[in-house]
């Protein structure tokens, strides 16, 4: 059970090494290219490149993620697409949604203009709009939380924009030209939904600088559109591959060629220049080329096999347990601890940091076995001990590709929203099963698919003492019944 959805085992260790190492260690890797003819490799050789691949693959995961995202909506840049539907198993935007929150979420180009964000009053209603750049860190947050529920608006400039900002209006600075803005409002209910939560989102508004103040004036710019991932975006836009799945199959190559392409408008980071250096060794640099043709033929199969080990490790539950964050590394904020924020993009994109939303990710159970649906489980909360939020909790299903669980009583969620059944001590048992565990305990059963599933617990503004101090709280496991 970790403090966050990603998961990392042993197996990429050295690829930490090779994030972490310095330079020098792989002055030995030349340039290749096709003018060169393409010697044999020694094992040294050919193990530093596969560290390399596996440092591009895993630097690159969460760039790729967010872009393939965006290309999949179809939604132009600097548009809004609300999310108008009590979220259930057909929302698939993006990997473990959650059943709390409904979605608003717009994809900005601020690579020639600035645009003005316009958010409504909410009327004390829970929300977040996190900005998050093109590399997954959440550089700055509006809601409820951080600066109320009033209406405000902010000008979000990319970072190489100068101009004049309009009187009474506040400047957000982006660190990259992508910007994802994926916010949150509280649903309690269907009804909730179409009676109070989207006529809100409607008035969230974004409009290009230039335009602002004009009447009838769009806020679209030509969509950026990357034909390497053509097929995939046409696949999951037919509902035949999930989003995971899409990236999941691409070719190495392609991947990297993808990555090369998203690095012209999203350089790196400041802090990511020494390790841009050393993937350049390998073809993995803006506008570069990578060709499986200038490495050698076993270097070659070891490079195709490179996303299989990654994924592979990502979703080992055992080894998960042997994964720990580098120190101070939070979500949404990640410096440069690339193989933290691979995983957390790759087990549930676009989350909140800790200070918004605490995740408590179960994939197995006390005993640490996989968690699957032909067995029953509960999960018991002791009294006065149910999770500390601020604003509410919640434990959400999913299934084995992290999408919410089709359900015969339509229950993707269950929390301190629901009416609860409380056992006399004051005490509370949920119950994790494929099968409806009869009428007395239905208040309390969060239904699972029938095979391998995974449950993600949410405390959304978790208390100030709980975030200071983890152990004043301890998640209670899930536990196997019979």
């Amino acid at each position: 059970m970790k403090k966050f959805s990603g998961i990392t085992p042993l197996l990429l260790l050295g690829t930490l090494s090779a994030l972490n190492s310095d330079a020098k260690s792989y002055h030995h890797i030349a340039f290749i290219t096709p003018a060169n003819p393409v010697h044999k490799y020694t094992r040294a050789e050919n193990e530093e490149i596969i560290k390399l691949a596996k440092a591009a693959y895993i630097y690159g995961l969460p760039v790729i993620l967010t872009d393939l995202t965006r290309q999949v909506s179809g939604v132009p840049n600097n548009v809004f697409i609300h999310g108008h539907k009590f979220p259930d198993h057909t929302s698939r935007l993006v990997v473990a949604p959650n059943n709390d929150t409904n979605y608003s979420s717009a994809f900005l180009d601020l690579g020639d203009d600035a645009v003005v964000l316009t958010i409504p009053d909410t009327k004390d209603r829970y929300f977040v709009v996190p900005l998050m750049d093109a590399w997954t860190n959440v550089f700055t947050s509006f809601g409820k939380r951080t600066t109320g529920t009033h209406a405000q608006t902010y000008v979000i400039t990319g970072p190489r924009w100068h101009g004049t900002i309009p009187a009474g209006l506040q400047e957000v600075k982006s660190p990259t030209d992508l910007v994802w803005i994926i916010g949150r409002i509280q649903v309690n209910s269907p009804e909730d939904q179409a009676n109070f939560v989207s006529p809100i989102q409607d008035q969230f508004k974004i409009t290009l600088l230039n335009d602002w103040g004009k009447s009838g004036a769009a806020s679209v710019k030509k969509t950026t559109h990357y034909d390497v991932v053509d097929p995939e975006i046409k696949e999951v836009q037919a509902h035949q591959l999930t989003l995971v799945q899409a990236v999941k199959q691409l070719p190495v190559d392609r991947f990297f060629n993808y990555l090369n392409a998203l690095l012209v408008k999203n350089p790196g980071l400041a802090a990511d220049s020494g390790i841009l250096q050393r993937l350049a060794k390998i073809g993995v640099k803006p506008d570069g080329k990578f060709d499986l043709n200038d490495f050698d033929k076993d270097t070659q199969e070891a490079l195709k096999n490179v996303p299989n080990e990654i994924y592979a490790a990502f979703d080992n539950v055992k080894a998960s347990a042997d994964f720990k964050p580098q120190n101070g590394t939070q979500i949404g904020h990640y410096g440069n601890d690339y193989l933290t924020r691979a995983a957390v993009a790759y087990k549930g994109l676009g989350a909140l940091p800790p200070e918004e939303a605490t995740y408590i990710g179960y994939n197995a159970d006390a005993e640490k076995a996989p968690l699957n649906g032909n067995n029953n489980y509960v999960i018991h909360f002791e009294a006065g001990k149910l999770p500390p939020a601020k604003a509410f909790w919640s434990l959400t299903m999913y299934d084995k590709d992290r999408y919410l669980s089709d359900n015969p009583i339509r229950r993707y969620a269950i929390g301190d929203r629901n009416k609860l059944k409380f056992n006399a001590d004051g005490s509370l048992d949920i119950y994790l099963q494929h099968n409806d565990p009869g009428a007395d305990k239905q208040s309390n059963w969060l239904p699972a698919p029938a095979d391998s599933f995974n449950v993600i617990l949410r405390i959304y503004v978790p208390t100030d003492e709980y975030l200071h101090d983890k152990t004043t709280w301890v998640n209670p496991p899930i536990k196997k019944q019979g």
